[in-house]
């Protein structure tokens, strides 16, 4: 069994849904938790008062991850003297056009709070993820990178989730600490106000519980997992990897406008495409590509 005894973990929103669940898994699993969730909330002290009754450690803090990261990841310091894993969950989705009168404003607040938030915490916690030894964070992106119409300001924000926490893993590797991301789909008090078909509501109400996505936070989450710098898909127990992936493309040093247009198939197909490789276990980095 992978367990947590003598570690701590800073959840970032885990009032509710997914982040609530991040949080009781590893509390159930020996950790000593900090429940975030934004504004003096209610909720968090729920989940708090659940672990302990579980026989549980966890305290609740009230801070907004775009305002007050410091202050956060201090409170895990506070209470129990170490940091060790960090959970970047918080987030909002505000469906908005690119013809609506705040989209500009919308994604800003979506970089601010989905984004820089996680960034900010992990900032914050960085010298803790040191002295550890065995610093684990796990950032959370959307499966709606692939793309979704209306959401651009929510899927940017996750997309520039899935590049940071590869980009930042070649680094961190270097120092013990290991980074990775979910992109979940699950029931959640976002899905429930998401704009789509009641039909859909209904499938992840029925077959996409949170539950089902903490056992690869979990897993990531610890000081066993070498993997690094990776994003998994996880809907319903399908886990899967989300990659970036290249072609063999076409090549012409001398090309124009019409030589493009010309080869366009040969330039986007597919057939030929490899996932760029595992960071930690063949090296694979941006260089790669140039070389």
């Amino acid at each position: 069994m992978l367990r947590f005894d003598g570690k701590v973990a800073l959840v970032t929103g885990s009032g509710n849904g997914l982040g609530r669940s991040h949080a009781l898994l590893l509390a159930a699993r020996g950790a000593s938790v900090v429940v975030n969730d934004l504004g003096g909330s209610s909720a968090a002290d729920e989940v708090v008062a659940e672990i302990e009754a579980a026989g549980g450690k966890a305290v609740a803090n009230y801070g907004d991850v775009s305002k007050d990261a410091q202050a956060i990841v201090q409170s895990a310091i506070d209470a129990f003297g170490q940091l060790d894993i960090v959970v970047n969950n918080a987030g909002i989705n505000k469906p908005t056009y690119a013809n609506e009168a705040d989209y500009m404003a919308q994604i800003r607040r979506h970089i601010d709070i989905n984004y820089l938030g996680a960034v900010d915490i992990i900032a914050a916690a960085w010298p803790h993820l040191l002295a550890s030894g065995a610093g684990r964070i796990i950032n959370t992106a959307s499966p709606t990178l692939a793309g979704w119409e209306g959401q651009t300001p929510y899927v940017a924000s996750k997309g520039a989730i899935f590049s940071f926490t590869r980009t930042l893993a070649i680094e961190a590797l270097k120092v013990g600490i290991r980074v990775n991301a979910i992109a979940p789909t699950a029931w959640s008090h976002m899905a429930s106000e998401a704009t789509v078909p009641d039909e859909l509501k209904e499938t992840l109400q029925s077959t996409m519980l949170p539950e089902m996505v903490s056992p690869m936070v979990a897993y990531f989450a610890h000081e066993s997992c070498d993997v690094t710098g990776e994003t998994w898909l996880t809907q319903g127990g399908l886990m899967q990897r989300l990659s970036l992936a290249e072609n063999e493309g076409y090549k012409n040093p001398e090309t124009t406008p019409e030589d493009v247009q010309a080869h366009y198939q040969t330039i986007a197909d597919d057939s030929t495409a490899k996932p760029l490789g595992i960071i930690g276990k063949d090296g694979a980095t941006l260089l790669d590509t140039f070389k």
